[in-house]
């Protein structure tokens, strides 16, 4: 199943409501996995869940929510191998910060600097890990890497963190998809599993997908549902591909299994004026799936200005500022409701100047 959700449409509640509708329909909820981009959203989307199942099916469900995996990928994963796979029953995981630090003391023993020998050490480290990042999220094996000074320090990387027995975010993705291509492995881990639902689906990179499609039917036995909107997709640049779900109907179709789709657009939180706004620049978007998304708020005046047309930036910085002083002065708008939306923080600069000159208190994001 496909769900199509816009932006403001709903989608935790949703995800919520078919999660409580296989435990109303007496699926065990050790059956169920739900993946969440962070845990933040995980956060949210467990206790929508509890409300609603204890609403549901009365107090006694929450004794069987532990059973449920709600949570990221890479969480599921790092479970997945410490229960399949005995080497890393003592494994750690590493967050980002504590994994950045790990590579500041052993700057020397992997030779980080030789990569980027006129860089800053930080610098240096940010570079490898955005390049590990390509290896990992697409699934590159070393083998297929150039004979040069990156392989080596990946080689040295790897030796490093079965030493320490640690594994990063990217590391656990990885791994667990190598587990679940040996047959046994396979087997024992998605015995259980019988309904997949990833959120945020428009996101995901190819390892990830490559994971998605090993625990769900044709290869496994979970039924899947993903849930996202392509244009909503911001992670092209960490290796998520939108294609993803711009052509999983299709994709799925070809495999045997039959895919539903459901959209949801209605935008239940912004006002039609952003809405409009939002659908003009969605229009713009190649190779999208075709949708239109809907207002539910009542029009409350303008709320959107696009800032294109100008001669130079220098000169739209200053029409910006002036806009928001008219519409404080004239309109007796407070600052505080008004917000900048920038491409990139380069624009950052001499917007902050002419605000400056405009003597208008701004906060930057």
């Amino acid at each position: 199943m496909q769900i199509i959700a816009a932006a403001g449409a709903g989608k935790t509640e949703v995800v919520s409501q078919r999660v409580v509708s296989l435990l109303e329909e007496g699926e065990p909820a050790e059956s169920i996995v739900a993946f969440t981009f962070t845990e933040k959203a995980a956060a949210e989307l467990k206790e929508r869940i509890r409300q609603r199942a204890v609403a549901k099916l009365g107090s006694k469900a929450d004794d069987h929510l532990g059973q449920l995996y709600v949570g990221t990928i890479h969480g599921y994963c790092f479970r997945l191998l410490q229960t399949h796979v005995p080497r890393y029953e003592t494994y750690t995981p590493l967050d980002s910060n504590q994994l950045t630090n790990l590579l500041y003391r052993e700057q020397t023993r992997l030779g980080l600097k030789q990569l980027n020998p006129d860089k800053k050490l930080f610098r240096a480290i940010r570079t490898f890990r955005e390049s590990l990042d390509v290896v990992e999220n697409e699934l590159i094996s070393l083998g297929k890497l150039p004979e040069d000074d990156f392989k080596d320090v990946v080689i040295r990387y790897y030796e490093m963190l079965d030493q320490y027995r640690v594994m990063s975010f990217g590391t656990q993705i990885v791994e667990a998809v190598g587990a679940l291509e040996e047959q046994d492995v396979h087997a024992a881990a998605t015995a259980d599993l019988r309904h997949l639902i990833v959120d945020e689906y428009q996101d995901v990179n190819p390892a990830q997908e490559r994971l998605v499609e090993l625990l769900s039917k044709p290869l496994g036995l979970a039924d899947l549902v993903v849930v996202g909107d392509d244009d909503q997709s911001i992670y092209q640049w960490r290796g998520s591909n939108v294609q993803n779900i711009v052509t999983f109907r299709e994709r799925y179709k070809q495999s045997g299994v039959d895919v539903a789709q459901f959209e949801l657009l209605v935008n239940r939180r912004s006002r039609p004026e952003i809405v409009e706004v939002a659908n003009g620049f969605a229009e713009s978007i190649p190779a999208r799936l075709p949708k239109q998304m809907l207002e539910h708020r009542p029009d409350a005046g303008p709320a959107v200005t696009v800032a294109i047309g100008q001669v130079d930036e220098q000169t739209e910085a200053e029409a910006v500022a002036d806009l928001i002083e008219r519409l404080h002065e004239d309109h007796k708008l407070p600052y505080r409701e008004i917000a900048i939306l920038v491409r990139t923080r380069t624009a950052f600069p001499r917007i902050l100047d002419a605000l400056e000159v405009w003597g208008i208190p701004v906060q930057p994001g």
